[in-house]
């Protein structure tokens, strides 16, 4: 039995987003709000941590749900910033590219 990284080689997230957030950057015109970026995907990590987090304390009994709802919260918040931070300094290339060509 081959394993899926094997098949299909599994992506390497950090690097796409990257990529999509010099993209993102050379194409979107004028500076884009940074802070304001990091901003929201910190709320959103947050609230995916916090859904999935009383999903999972449904099921189990007493302290483990709340050690279940703070795990999740900051794993969730974690991958999403493994994820937005790579994209947002990939804007800050894709805005000096967007300055180099107009």
């Amino acid at each position: 039995m081959r394993m899926w990284g094997v098949i299909f080689p599994i992506p390497n997230l950090p690097l796409v987003f990257f990529i999509l957030g010099v993209i993102y950057g050379f194409l979107h015109p004028g500076k884009e709000d940074r802070i304001k970026m990091l901003k929201k995907t910190l709320g959103i990590g947050f609230l995916l941590g916090l859904i999935f987090g009383l999903l999972i304390a449904i099921f189990l009994p007493g302290i483990l749900s709340l050690f279940a709802v703070g795990m999740s919260i900051v794993a969730f918040t974690m991958l999403i910033l493994t994820i937005a931070i790579p994209f947002i300094i990939g804007t800050i290339i894709g805005d000096l590219i967007e300055s180099l060509f107009r």
